[in-house]
Order: C-alpha cells, then structure tokens, then sequence
C-alpha cells in the first residue's frame, strides 16, 4: 500500500487543543492492536459506530492481546494504561483519516478507509508503514521537517539536540502543555525522532543520546522490553523479528485466536476446495481443511496471512499437499499446484475489487518459498508463467 500517495492529500497540519498527533504509547504494535481489535467488531461493515469503552476495552481480543503479548496485569488492575493504549490510537487514526469521530461525549467512531485499516491490522510491520509516512507527512505539515532534515544530512548530537528544541517550542503553542515541565514532550519527541530515524536508517534517541548505529526497530515498539534482551544483538532483521514476535504471542495463546480467523475467514469464502479437479484429490461434500502452503512451523512470519491459506478437502490436506499425513512434509509439487491455484483466485479476488487478499503478500511469500525475487508489481501472467514452469520442473 502507497502511504506516500495516501497522506498527499491529507492535512496534518496540528491546531492547539484538536486532535492527538502522536502520543508516547504511539507504537507500531499497539496501532496494529487497536485496528485489529476494531476489524474483529465491525466485522468489516464500516457503518457500525463503536466507542473506546464500550466496544474497544470491553472486546475479548483486546483483552487478550494486552495480557498474552504484552504482559500486562489483568484490565481492572490496570484500567488507566488500557486507556490510554486504546485512546491514543483511536485518536491517531482519526487524526490521520483512517477514523471518523461521530461524537463527543462519548467519543464515538466509524471506519473511514477500511482497505488502510485492514493493511494496519496485518502485523505490527505493516503499521510501521503507516507510522513512518504519517511521521514525515506531520512534520512537513507542521514545519518541523527541515529541522529534522538537517539531523538526517548530519546525525550528531548537536543536530539531534536542535531538533528536539524545535519539537518543544511548537509543542508550547499547538498542544495542550502547561508551564516548564518537559518530561512528557519529550517522551513525545522520542517517538516521533525515532520513528523518522528507523525510515531513514539514521541513528536514533535511546534516552537522551543518539545510537551508534541506525535506528533500531526495537526502540519503536510499545513491548520493547521484550526485544532488548542483554543477549540479542541490535541490529536484529525483520525476519528474526517476525519469528521471535510470533513465538512469543504463541505462547500466550493468541496466535492461535487470530489464526482460526483468519481461517475461518478462507473457509467462509469458497465453502468448498479451491482445487476442484478429482485428479488432484478432490471429491465433493467431504469436508474443508485450510491448509498453509509454506508451513506454519517453519514460516510462522506468513502464518497469519490469507495469501497463504488454502481450502482443500481433509484428503487432498492429508494425503496430497503433505506426505502420508505427515504435517511436517510437504508434498513440493503440490505446493506449485496450491501455489498456482491461490494466484488464480487472489487475480479473481482483485478483479471483483475485493480487499481481501494483498497481492505483494502473495509475492513475499512465492519468493520466500522459491527464492526469488520478483517486484512486488511482477504482472500476474508473468508469476503464473513461472509457477507453471516450476511445477512442471517438480514432476
């Protein structure tokens, strides 16, 4: 999703006493929390009107969320952080034209753009994305990027020190500060700096100094905690992130919620194998299965994504796409066949102008399989020709 193309139109230009622009519990994980506990209400029916406490807290995924990934204490012993983390986001996503505010008191909301909040509600990665072009878009808004500019062309302590000093002052006129007290705004800045760091791999705030080294993506997430243990390095990659992420929230049970749906989710729409040839294992009436195409086990980074799930019948699940039942072996030929099959149906998908698959999603995860890699716009007949010629070469 082009974020760039998004915010060109969008207005984030702050006025004293309206909106929350950025708050400290502005973390990609907790945006990507909130906009999927969000989804899991709507139901994707963007006319239904929620509110924050009502709908929001009181929603079991949130409540499991806050618990099992990020650890924290039970929401009657902890109702002021809960929400805040709810609050902040809702805030920001209307600040940012993903939300609508319909009233006050209560604040209530409605979906404005389903398809960025969809995208948001993937991982907490996607949100990233989100956050780091909404970062740059306010800053050039609210005239603090040039100072930000000049941090970027040379990241020293002087320069960092410069911009933090701007962030204040226009902080002092456009938000709700009152007398000398710096601490909260600068807790601000600190996500805001280190946000605009990480996009340009530049080094960031860790406390009152700058890193040695760019930005890491540890330094921008709420559960950070969790991702600066004294023995981990910082210059973790994004995959190792993913599967350090998804192991943790599997051991509190999460993943497994948030997986049934999304399987659900398949199983609802085709009620019925996507692959429909006998040859191939099916027979009709026996029953849906939703298989993963690059197993769970290995790919846990992909576990969660629509583009890689499939229908299939409980004997093309158990005899055909894995070997004598095994779940652990994968039948390489019928992979290509769920693999070409998924394509056919994600190109059906995109051409009745459905939102529920994501075509660069379906590309990471062919080229994770294969080793490729195609861009992420590679045309559709030219992908199919490929997966062809791969089946073929796995006969």
């Amino acid at each position: 999703m082009n974020f760039q193309e998004y915010f060109q139109n969008k207005n984030l230009k702050k006025t004293p006493k309206v909106g929350i622009h950025f708050e400290q519990k502005t973390t990609p994980d907790l945006l990507w929390c909130v906009a999927l506990v969000i989804l899991d209400f709507i139901k994707e029916d963007k006319n239904i009107v929620f509110s924050d406490k009502e709908n929001i807290r009181k929603s079991p995924v949130f409540n499991a969320l806050m618990q099992d990934y990020f650890s924290k204490p039970p929401q009657e012993k902890a109702e002021n952080e809960y929400n805040k983390v709810s609050s902040y986001q809702l805030g920001l996503l209307t600040y940012a034209g993903v939300l609508d505010q319909v009233s006050n008191r209560p604040k209530k909301y409605k979906v404005r753009n389903l398809d960025v909040l969809k995208f948001i509600s993937i991982n907490d990665l996607n949100a990233s994305k989100f956050l780091a072009e909404y970062t740059n878009k306010f800053l050039q808004d609210n005239n603090l990027l040039e100072v930000f500019d000049k941090y970027k062309q040379t990241p020293n302590q002087d320069n960092h020190l410069r911009a933090k000093e701007a962030y204040w002052k226009w902080a002092k006129k456009n938000t709700a500060i009152k007398g000398t007290d710096r601490k909260h705004t600068y807790r601000v800045f600190n996500k805001i700096f280190n946000m605009f760091c990480y996009k340009n791999r530049i080094p960031g705030e860790d406390a009152s100094n700058i890193t040695s080294g760019p930005c890491p993506y540890s330094f921008l997430i709420y559960n950070r905690e969790n991702f600066r243990d004294k023995d981990m390095p910082l210059g973790m990659t994004r995959h190792q992130y993913q599967l350090e992420v998804l192991s943790e929230i599997n051991e509190g049970g999460v993943v497994a919620t948030l997986l049934q749906k999304a399987k659900d989710s398949v199983r609802q729409k085709y009620q019925n194998s996507e692959i429909l040839a006998p040859e191939l294992g099916y027979i009709a009436n026996s029953g849906i299965h939703v298989h993963h195409i690059l197993p769970q086990h290995s790919y846990p980074e992909f576990s969660l994504a629509k583009e890689n799930l499939i229908a299939l019948t409980p004997g093309q699940h158990l005899s055909f796409a894995h070997v004598q039942a095994n779940t652990k072996s994968i039948n390489q030929h019928y992979q290509a066949i769920c693999l070409k099959t998924k394509l056919k149906n994600i190109k059906i998908s995109l051409d009745n102008n459905e939102s529920f698959y994501n075509y660069k999603d379906f590309i990471s995860v062919i080229n994770t399989c294969y080793g490729w890699n195609l861009k992420i716009d590679t045309p559709m007949n030219i992908l199919l020709e490929k997966i062809e010629q791969k089946i073929q070469e796995l006969i």
